[in-house]
């Protein structure tokens, strides 16, 4: 019989990965797929990365994400810095435009969640998922630590 952590963990997995895929779906009018938008993101946190790191970090092959980073280029929202130490290594970091596509990609996002949130919860529940948010980090914070 599962323990009353186990329970939360499930259904605390499957709300988490259904609001994903929901927030994912507001991205139908971006001309960029989640991975390329994801690929935008890891550039906007990290700064400059070789592409091994972004292969790692999105946790793909490192032709995927070459895939990627080539179309992300062809559209200008990566560029190509060659190390000064070793002219054997590349790397990416996003451009002004990328930057751009990214605000706009959250904003559209966000907005939605905006709608439906005022549309669905009462202020005393958005004080509550507000109150929860810290807890949620922490969740994440603990991953990326062991990472």
């Amino acid at each position: 019989m599962p323990t009353q952590t186990q329970e939360i963990a499930a259904k605390l997995r499957s709300t988490v990965t259904r609001l994903t895929r929901a927030l994912r779906k507001q991205n139908v009018s971006s001309e960029f797929s989640n991975a390329e938008i994801l690929t935008m993101s890891l550039l906007e946190q990290h700064g400059k990365l070789l592409s091994t790191e972004l292969a790692d970090m999105e946790r793909v092959s490192k032709q995927a994400v070459s895939q990627i980073i080539n179309r992300l280029f062809d559209a200008k929202c990566v560029a190509r810095f060659p190390s000064e130490e070793d002219k054997r290594k590349v790397f990416i970091g996003l451009t002004e435009l990328g930057e751009k596509h990214l605000i706009a990609t959250r904003k559209i996002k966000e907005e939605w969640l905006v709608q439906t949130m005022e549309k669905i919860f009462s202020s005393e529940e958005i004080n509550l998922i507000q109150a929860f948010l810290p807890l949620l980090s922490r969740l994440v914070e603990h991953n990326d630590a062991k990472a």
